[in-house]
Order: C-alpha cells, then structure tokens, then sequence
C-alpha cells in the first residue's frame, strides 16, 4: 500500500503511570517477544519524525535511532501539554501529526494510511481518528492537522483535557473493518494485556 507520507509525524505518549499494572509503564510491556512501544515505533517507522514524549524506565531498551525523546513540561502535566511539548520536535514542513497513546500493540502502518487518507479526502484542517465497535471516537488514535494541532496546543494549561487539542477541527471518523485487532485497542488493564497477547498468537 506504500509508504507512509514525508511530510508525517507521530507524537507518541508514554508518560502514564499505569497503576494497574504496578506502575510498570504500558508501553514497556511485551507483546509477541516486543515492547508495546517498539511495536508502535516500528508502525510510524515512514514518518518525517517520531517523537515519544514521557518519561521511560531506566532500563529500557534503547529507542531506534532517530526517534526523538523529551519530557513534557511541566512534567506529570497530562496529555495536552505533552502534545505541546512534542510539537516542539515536529519538523515546520510536516503538515499532519498523528497523536497516539503509548499503549497500542495493534497499529500498523496500513491504520496510519487510512487515517491519513480519510484526512487528506478532507480539507487542510480534517482531521481523522477510529472509531471503536460502540461507536466512540479514540481521540488519542487520530491524525490531524498541524497547523491547528500547535495553535490549540499554544494554549493548553498543565492539566488541560486532551479534546482542547483539538478544537475547530473538522474531524472524519473511521472504522476499522478488518479481520485483524484494532489499531485504538490499548492495554488499559492486565485483562486487556492478556487479550493482546492471544490475538497477538493467534495471528502467527
């Protein structure tokens, strides 16, 4: 289906505390013999930029060379000013930013495409995000325009809520319809994490 477009970029969130899990950081946990993360990155691999915003563990597996990591500021600040932190390390000529938790094991390159298709169908100021089975938008699985992304985040206190992020925008929803798991499933719980990782099998 091709490459992901040059002028792409992927602000990745990492920066929860993940209390379900012992405090052991969602995007560090593996699934099918890789991290979360690694699985994340490896989908964005076509992107003008990756840019992972948040604190990771100190043993963490070095990022691929390339990706970007910076803290948000303040930190423990949420979302929103995490967004805005990322931007900063966004290049000028990037027109659409994709905004993504770091706990989806199931996004690929192919869920990038049709977001980014589903976008660019629109206007310069559509953006795109999945819709899950019962029909709500996963605001944190989206693209959108950057130009509007930065002037929303320009304003965003510490602790703001990450839908300030995206107001004005004109927004396509998408539903993925194939077989395999959805790109917006997040491993909120150690009962979703055990879900991935039988999808995960079952799919080899």
């Amino acid at each position: 289906m091709g490459e992901l477009p040059s002028d792409f970029a992927a602000i990745l969130l990492v920066g929860g505390r993940a209390r379900r899990f012992a405090g052991c950081a969602k995007s560090e946990l593996v699934v099918d013999g890789a991290t979360i993360l690694e699985r994340m990155l490896a989908a964005c691999a076509g992107a003008a930029a990756r840019v992972v915003v948040g604190a990771r563990p100190s043993d963490a597996a070095p990022l691929p060379e390339g990706v970007v990591q910076v803290l948000e500021d303040p930190p423990g600040s949420g979302p929103a000013r995490s967004v805005r932190t990322g931007l900063g390390h966004v290049p000028d000529h990037c027109t659409r930013v994709a905004v993504l938790p770091g706990d989806l094991p199931f996004l690929t390159p192919e869920a990038l495409r049709l977001l980014l298709g589903t976008a660019d169908a629109g206007s310069p100021e559509t953006g795109a995000v999945f819709c899950d089975n019962a029909g709500r938008r996963q605001w944190l699985c989206g693209v959108w325009p950057a130009d509007r992304l930065r002037r929303n985040a320009a304003g965003v206190e510490p602790g703001a809520p990450a839908r300030l992020l995206f107001t004005g925008i004109d927004i396509e929803t998408v539903v993925w319809e194939d077989a395999s798991p959805p790109p917006w499933f997040d491993c909120d719980t150690p009962e979703d994490l055990d879900q991935a990782r039988t999808w995960a099998a079952d799919l080899k």
